[in-house]
C-alpha cells in the first residue's frame, strides 16, 4: 500500500498508510468538540483531513474504471443503469451487481437489465 501524505488543519503533514482506515477515524472523531492548542476543535480538524482523504479516495477510483466507463465520463456522458452495475460489480464483491460481472458480456447485462427495469438502454 502506498503511503500517501496530508495536512491536518494547523499544516502539519499527517502520513496515512491505510486510506480506508483513516477515513473511518475521521468519520467517527468529526463530531468532537473537544479543543486543541491552535483553537479549533477535534472535530474541525477531522473534518478539514475527511475532505482531502476523500478526494483522494474518489480519485483512486476513477483511476480503476474501465476504458469505456472513462470514455463516457471524459465526454460528459450520463452513466447508465448498467454502466454502475458493471463497475460497482467489479470492486465490492457482495454487491448484488457482481454476479453479473463474471457471467455475463455487457450487452448481456444490459439486456438483463433492460428486461428486469423495462428500460431501453442501448
Amino acid at each position: 500500500m502506498e503511503m500517501i501524505t496530508i495536512t491536518d488543519i494547523t499544516g502539519a503533514s499527517i502520513e496515512v498508510t491505510d486510506l480506508d482506515a483513516a477515513i473511518k477515524q475521521c468519520r467517527m472523531c468529526r463530531d468532537s468538540h473537544y479543543k486543541m492548542p491552535c483553537g479549533h476543535t477535534v472535530g474541525e480538524n477531522h473534518t478539514f483531513m475527511l475532505t482531502q482523504l476523500e478526494a483522494i479516495k474518489q480519485r483512486q477510483r476513477r483511476e480503476r474504471w474501465l476504458a469505456s466507463t472513462q470514455k463516457r465520463y471524459d465526454e460528459g456522458k450520463r452513466f447508465t443503469k448498467s454502466d454502475m452495475g458493471y463497475e460497482i460489480g467489479r470492486y465490492e464483491a457482495y454487491h448484488p451487481a457482481s454476479l453479473y460481472w463474471h457471467h455475463y458480456t455487457r450487452e448481456q447485462m444490459i439486456e438483463h437489465f433492460n428486461r428486469m427495469f423495462g428500460t431501453d438502454i442501448k
